[in-house]
């Protein structure tokens, strides 16, 4: 009984002590922890009693440095700091919290007789911390994956890789652990457990996502060309369809404009034509004589960039779509060429002063002209035999050669060679005129389909004929 009359004693002195201190010294009391931590204040077990805000920010700094947390995973150990694990401490709200006391004057009175214990304030880096995470999971074999959208090999829809469903670590056993030592200034060791985790995204959810995107690739789209009506391929729509990622979810498909401007240029281009410029032989006093080639007006399409943009709208929209080109004309233009007169009776309507060869098949005679005069001819030749004829149309004069090996198929198959052919004046692909050392005897058909001239009828041409030189060959 006498000790507890002691005791309570004790406390009524306190409890008498404290207003008189108070109002004695309390002022010079307050004026001295005004900027320092009042008594009985602690910090992860520490006292920072008196302390100035520097001197507490620059404890918690060091101490949270050196805080370290050993993760036993499975027989696997790894120590590292805090800010390794995605977690820091806040230096300027735990000086906070130690100095809120400061705020209250009854707390001035009170940190004389009693103690305040104050938790260092956490703050964590989400993507530093998931990342710890994924690379613990993967390190003890326990990854699993999000569902994924892709292109089915046929590239004409889009199918579903599943989810596969992995681990995740225990929240008690790593962030609540990592958050503790953190607050406590402590470190620690935890031997971490996972527990299953879903994934981000799962399977149901990217199946939802292929079916908006292949009822996209099943959504016609026709471009009428005025021609013809072009509809974009299954497989062509596919590649216009991306599926966006967002915070790790699956979006909404969407539609790429580039792709289908893409596509629509590519229809424009076929569309489009060029104009073909006419061509009319006429005479010396302008008249005409014949046309050559008819003139033909070209057409561009004036509105391809406006269809693109409609057709990716409407997609997009998941609407069928049928665009149709406008066009402007290209008018065309006409030449006209003089005709020496008389050449227009001729095989080839030469204009005045023009060098040209007639080759005729039927009569196996060649003839030289300048204009519509002839300068040399007609001259038996040998021209193709029946089984290897000779080309007929107008050609020109490409290559020459004064001498050369030529070798080609016979009628039944088989090479032949012969060497040193002179003077050489090829017309058309392997057609030539040339000179036949080996004929003794011209004007009938029997080549391989090059037209054989004596050897000085051969030089003769050869020196006359120029790289371009027309040669008509006719019956």
């Amino acid at each position: 009984m006498a000790s507890r009359t002691t005791r309570t004693t004790v406390l009524l002195t306190a409890a008498v002590a404290v207003p008189v201190l108070v109002g004695g010294a309390g002022a010079a009391y307050a004026t001295h922890y005004q900027d320092r931590a009042l008594p009985g204040s602690t910090l992860g077990g520490v006292s920072v009693a008196g302390m100035s805000r520097q001197e507490v920010a620059d404890l918690v700094a060091k101490r949270a440095a050196d805080v370290t947390v050993t993760l036993d995973t499975g027989g696997v150990h790894r120590t590292a700091h805090l800010d390794d694990l995605g977690y820091t401490v806040d230096v300027d709200a735990t000086v906070g919290a130690v100095f809120a006391a400061n705020e209250s004057w009854s707390s001035y009175a009170t940190s004389l007789v009693s103690s305040r214990e104050v938790q260092a304030v956490p703050k964590t880096d989400p993507a530093a911390t998931a990342a710890v995470v994924s690379e613990l999971v993967r390190t003890v074999g326990k990854a699993g994956k999000d569902a994924r959208v892709e292109l089915a090999p046929s590239r004409k829809s889009f199918v579903v890789v599943p989810a596969v469903t992995g681990h995740t670590v225990s929240k008690a056993t790593f962030h609540d652990v990592v958050a503790a030592a953190a607050r406590d200034l402590s470190s620690t060791t935890t031997t971490v457990t996972f527990v299953d985790a879903v994934p981000t995204v799962t399977t149901q959810e990217a199946e939802a996502v292929a079916a908006r995107a292949n009822a996209l690739v099943a959504t016609p789209v026709r471009v009428d060309d005025g021609d013809e009506e072009h509809a974009a391929s299954k497989a062509r729509k596919a590649s216009w369809i991306s599926i966006p990622t967002v915070d790790g979810e699956l979006g909404s498909p969407t539609v790429k404009a580039a792709k289908v401007k893409a596509w629509v240029d590519s229809v424009v281009e076929d569309a489009n034509s060029e104009p073909r410029a006419g061509v009319r032989n006429v005479s010396a006093t302008g008249a005409v004589r014949a046309v050559v080639t008819e003139a033909r007006d070209g057409a561009r399409v004036t509105n391809g960039a406006a269809v693109a943009e409609a057709a990716t709208k409407a997609l997009g929209a998941g609407k069928g779509y049928t665009g149709r080109f406008t066009y402007t004309k290209v008018p065309a233009t006409w030449t006209s060429r003089q005709v020496a007169a008389g050449a227009e009776r001729l095989a080839y309507p030469a204009a005045p002063g023009e060098r040209w060869v007639d080759v005729n098949l039927s009569k196996h005679t060649m003839t030289a002209y300048i204009g519509a005069k002839r300068v040399h001819g007609p001259v038996k030749m040998v021209n193709g035999s029946a089984k290897k004829p000779t080309v007929v149309g107008t050609f020109h004069v490409y290559l020459k050669y004064s001498s050369q090996t030529m070798r080609g198929s016979n009628a039944d198959g088989s090479r032949y060679e012969t060497p040193d052919v002179p003077w050489i004046s090829y017309f058309h692909r392997g057609f030539a005129l040339h000179g036949a050392p080996w004929r003794s005897s011209f004007g009938y058909s029997g080549s391989h389909g090059c037209i054989n001239l004596p050897v000085g009828v051969a030089k003769w041409v050869y020196d006359f004929a120029p790289v371009g030189t027309p040669v008509t060959t006719h019956f």
